[in-house]
């Protein structure tokens, strides 16, 4: 299935942008597909989260650190 795409710029400290290129090349992975992937397990984090019922001011367990281990 394909789907429309979007080209989404954002800015990088140049050491991360680094690491991660070196990564991704060391796994035969293109950058793209390795932050897609990113995208879509924070979303399926958060959709799970919102699913659940959770105290309004408490901070979402993305930054909160309480989220599951990868």
């Amino acid at each position: 299935m394909n789907y429309p795409v979007v080209l989404v710029n954002f800015r990088v400290p140049v050491p991360l942008k680094d690491e991660f290129e070196d990564a991704c090349k060391r796994l035969h992975m293109p950058m793209t597909a390795q932050v897609n992937l990113l995208m879509r397990e924070f979303v399926h984090r958060q959709k799970k989260a919102r699913s659940t019922f959770h105290d309004p001011h408490e901070p979402i367990s993305f930054y909160n650190g309480m989220d599951d281990a990868l």
